[in-house]
């Protein structure tokens, strides 16, 4: 079978066509350091790339839920805190009065935890990232309110329970909040106080059970805080084992997509010496014109 001048050309540049490819390949591959540029480099390789890469990527978000969490769980905790200690004075004031305080002495105290009674409110008001964080799943109204005669004080309507949760895995969410119910029993806490502020405002030294309930408010205001503490632990833990997965993850990411850059260089190198050498076999089976424009 005789073969023409058209069909060496032909079989010709494809081979110098197939080399300059593998070439731009190779010079690509080496440039971003990445094997597979496109689906037909490595179908499979690919289909496991987008796959790791959605995992990575749910990691991601997973780990921003926890960094979020342990925000709020901090300033949870640094809150029930703040009114345990308000609880603290409001104790030492009561133990005056029981010791003997002089009843002229009694309106300027109860004064004083009139003035507690507000830092309390306060501190169960407080907002995190625009959300009250003492409101359970109602975090834009205001969880707390005294009315006018600061004689009650009442609870959002809608109420101040609830637990929120931030996804942490897969399937897996955690809860990030202490409700206003856990933390201060709902109003019972503020009622104590109240009590306590218009007793001495009468006249009147705390009895034994006003000062059970107040060493009973501070154990469970601590408690509270010691949940936050313990929510925002496992939180950390969480967020570690998801540092370490996500450290895996890229590892194997690695092993599908990114180039063996000593080994591409040296088919780059390849290559290259093959397309010269073509090109100088060429010269000699080829018009002039045609290798002229090849080269």
């Amino acid at each position: 079978m005789r073969i023409t001048e058209n069909q060496i050309a032909s079989s010709f540049l494809s081979s110098i066509n197939y080399t300059q490819g593998r070439i731009t390949d190779l010079q690509s591959q080496l440039a971003t350091g990445k094997r597979v540029l496109k689906v037909s480099d490595d179908p499979q390789a690919t289909e496991r790339i987008l796959r790791l890469n959605t995992q990575l990527q749910r990691n991601d978000t997973f780990q921003k839920n926890i960094d979020d969490a342990v925000s709020t769980l901090d300033t949870t905790a640094s809150a029930l805190n703040d009114f345990s200690n308000v609880l603290i004075k409001v104790k030492d004031i009561a133990i005056q009065t029981r010791n003997g305080s002089r009843l002229d002495a009694y309106p300027a105290l109860a004064q004083q935890i009139d003035q507690f009674i507000d830092e309390a409110l306060n501190t169960a008001n407080t907002k995190f990232n625009g959300k009250y964080i003492f409101g359970g799943v109602q975090t834009t109204n205001q969880p707390y309110t005294i009315d006018a005669g600061r004689t009650t004080v009442s609870t959002n309507a809608a109420g101040i329970t609830g637990t929120i949760a931030y996804p942490v895995g897969e399937g897996f969410s955690l809860q990030v909040n202490v409700d206003g119910q856990q933390a201060f029993q709902g109003t019972q806490i503020f009622n104590q106080l109240i009590q306590l502020r218009d007793a001495l405002k009468a006249g009147t030294a705390p009895t034994n059970a006003q000062m059970d309930a107040l060493d009973a408010a501070m154990d469970n205001v601590l408690g509270a805080a010691s949940k936050a503490g313990a929510l925002q632990t496992n939180c950390e833990n969480i967020k570690t084992q998801l540092q370490e997965q996500q450290q895996k993850l890229r590892a194997l990411l690695s092993d599908q997509q990114d180039v063996d850059v000593a080994q591409s260089a040296v088919d780059l190198k390849k290559n290259q010496t093959m397309l010269e050498a073509a090109l100088s076999t060429g010269a000699n089976i080829l018009p002039k014109t045609l290798l002229d424009y090849l080269r």
